[in-house]
């Protein structure tokens, strides 16, 4: 990837790390910040937002920011995924920002422990994927179906031990638990997914609960007339944390 890469220890505000205990143990740390935009790691079991849920990404961005800013989600992550989300602080960065996720201006890079080995190691995988809201997961096909969206999701294997493989995964698409359920359709599912995985393998590899997908890279691109245009093919990274 082109862009200046931009590490925990490279963001704005030194040492900006709201440490928050919640039902998940989650430790909320602030990536990057300025005037308009935050950028967190969100860690995994935390909510992005939910009035269920009660502690959430919503909640303590807006405990952070403070009264006179009203921080705005631009995306999401399952409360499952860990890594990196995106947070504007006014309508007009929230417009850009959602803008940019539309137009797919936007490059999200994630990591996963996958069941088995790919083959071939690195690739771009086309299919259909179909949603169902009420029970709230997906299925993907192969084919083109009244209902359906294309998807585009590509990988490469980083490394693998025993049973699993380390992938990197570009979306190239964004939908609904995309990589999650097309991973589960080349029969590799994420370790620790309850709801696409193979439950007793994650069992045997100590991961039930304990999803194993995160998102380590964001880049953003915003037009030179743009009120972001300082983010401009900037490069947000985190670890993963597995």
């Amino acid at each position: 990837m082109n862009g200046v890469r931009i590490s925990p220890e490279d963001h704005i505000l030194a040492g900006a790390v709201m440490e928050v205990y919640t039902a998940a143990g989650a430790v909320l740390s602030v990536i990057y910040e300025d005037e308009r935009v935050l950028v967190i790691n969100k860690p995994a079991g935390l909510c992005t937002q939910d009035v269920y849920c009660g502690m959430t990404v919503q909640t303590l961005a807006q405990a952070h920011c403070g009264e006179n800013c009203e921080p705005r989600l631009c995306h999401r992550l399952d409360t499952r995924t860990s890594g990196l989300l995106v947070i504007a602080k006014d309508d007009e960065s929230e417009r850009e920002i959602t803008g940019a996720f539309k137009n797919r201006d936007v490059s999200k890079e994630y990591e996963c422990l996958v069941k088995g080995e790919m083959r071939p190691k690195e690739a771009m995988c086309q299919a259909y994927l179909i949603k169902d809201a009420e029970v709230g997961r997906v299925r993907v096909i192969s084919h083109r179906t009244p209902g359906a969206k294309e998807i585009k999701t590509a990988y490469r294997t980083l490394s693998m031990q025993g049973e699993i493989s380390r992938l990197r995964v570009q979306l190239l698409t964004g939908r609904t638990h995309q990589i999650r359920a097309h991973l589960a359709y080349l029969g590799h599912p994420i370790l620790g997914d309850d709801i696409y995985g193979d439950r007793e393998f994650s069992r045997r590899n100590a991961s039930v609960g304990n999803l194993k997908l995160c998102a380590v890279s964001l880049t953003l691109r915003f037009s030179p007339g743009s009120l972001l245009r300082s983010l401009d093919g900037r490069e947000f990274t985190v670890p993963a944390p597995f």
